[in-house]
């Protein structure tokens, strides 16, 4: 028996049992679909790592207060050492590796702008904070020395701030916002960056000259950090050690702050990321193999139920192999079939993710992916059925009530 007989054959068995068909193959589309959703969230992920960091540079460098010492041990956190001026400037000197290094107070308080009022992220900084953390100006001013000489009440305000309270960045200049019944003069807006410091968004801070943030809104329980960053990428780990070597050198306790990397943030971020995208391609093969044996079991069924068309089929000369590849190519259609259907699904399931805060980028390699599982699953699934067909014996086949 030809390839073209062997298809008709297969055509007109599976049209003749649509619905069992349709049943067979719901594992198959229920894996394909899962298999689509959760490469293209973990695709999203990556896209949203990749964002947050994408302005970030990998020679950034981090000083931060190690707070699980005071919430895992006895420290109290007001009694932590703080990191002063001092300690800066010693940092600067003793370190060749740095580029730049600077405090920053990071904070939140009630804001009020434009008659509304709601809690907002507030970070104190010093010039620099701009090539250190990437964040330039889309309007107006800068933050300045003098205004960190003079403790002057200006604000620089992310994007989506002005946007959100004074409709466009050009109408929030000289605009004024109040903190604790005190008003700050917004100077400067920032361009449209996404997460950017310390998981910290940027487009909705306020930031104010580190001194006044130091003055007027700093509490016991806030602590000040560092930012630095790195003459070239080469001295990364050597600027890091060289900052812990200052710490331990000038604190008390050095271990109670730690300092780390652009680069490792953004290492750790995305093998957590391509950690949960496997847990979650695990959870579509689980489906698959679900599917697979609903197949097999199908296909069994069906070789008992057609054992004497099988035998007629072996009185009229088809062979082994034939019978063996027409089950398999049905297994394998059922299987394609139900690929195709799941990637079609979900095509249709993907703008509803919009309506989630889960983040999904559709690719091209996740629906090719679950058409492969597809195929693989009804080739895998439907050979045992397929080569017990082909063994039966002629006679015992014909004979079979």
């Amino acid at each position: 028996m030809n390839l073209i007989e062997t298809l008709r054959v297969i055509w007109i068995n599976l049209m003749q049992n649509k619905f069992k068909v349709m049943l067979t193959s719901l594992g198959i589309i229920v894996g394909a679909v899962t298999i689509v959703m959760v490469i293209a969230i973990g695709k999203g992920g990556e896209d949203e790592i990749a964002g947050q960091f994408g302005d970030l540079s990998a020679a950034t460098v981090y000083v931060n207060p190690d707070y699980s010492k005071a919430f895992l041990g006895n420290t109290d956190i007001t009694q932590f050492p703080k990191l002063t001026e001092e300690i800066e400037g010693q940092i600067r000197e003793e370190n060749p590796f740095l580029k730049s290094i600077m405090r920053v107070m990071y904070t939140g308080d009630e804001v009020t702008m434009n008659g509304e009022s709601n809690f907002v992220n507030i970070t104190g900084v010093f010039p620099e904070y701009e090539e250190i953390s990437n964040l330039p100006l889309a309007l107006g001013d800068n933050i300045t020395q003098d205004d960190i000489d003079n403790k002057s009440r200006v604000a620089v305000i992310g994007d989506k701030l002005a946007t959100q309270y004074f409709g466009t960045a050009e109408n929030a200049i000289g605009k004024a916002v109040k903190i604790r019944n005190q008003t700050y003069t917004i100077v400067g807006v920032l361009e449209r960056k996404g997460d950017a410091i310390q998981g910290m968004s940027a487009d909705d801070t306020v930031f104010l000259p580190y001194s006044t943030v130091e003055e007027r809104l700093m509490s016991d329980f806030d602590l000040p950090q560092m930012v630095g960053l790195a003459k070239d990428i080469a001295y990364v780990d050597k600027a890091v050690e060289r900052i812990q070597s200052t710490l331990n050198y000038v604190l008390d306790d050095g271990s109670t702050y730690t300092v780390e990397d652009a680069g490792s943030r953004i290492e750790a971020a995305t093998e957590s990321a391509h950690t949960m995208n496997m847990l979650l391609v695990s959870v579509a093969v689980i489906v698959f193999i679900v599917g697979g044996i609903g197949i097999m079991n199908v296909l069994f069924v069906s070789v008992k139920e057609r054992t004497k068309e099988i035998g007629i089929l072996k009185a009229l000369g088809s062979s082994k192999r034939d019978i063996m590849a027409q089950f398999l190519l049905e297994s394998i259609m059922i299987s394609l079939f139900g690929g195709g259907v799941g990637v079609l699904l979900s095509i249709l399931l993907m703008p509803l993710m919009q309506y989630t805060d889960i983040p999904v980028s559709p690719t091209m390699g996740g629906k090719l992916l679950a058409l492969f599982f597809s195929v693989f699953t009804g080739t895998l699934f439907g050979f045992y059925p397929a080569y017990k067909a082909s063994r039966l014996k002629p006679i015992d086949a014909l004979s079979y009530e």
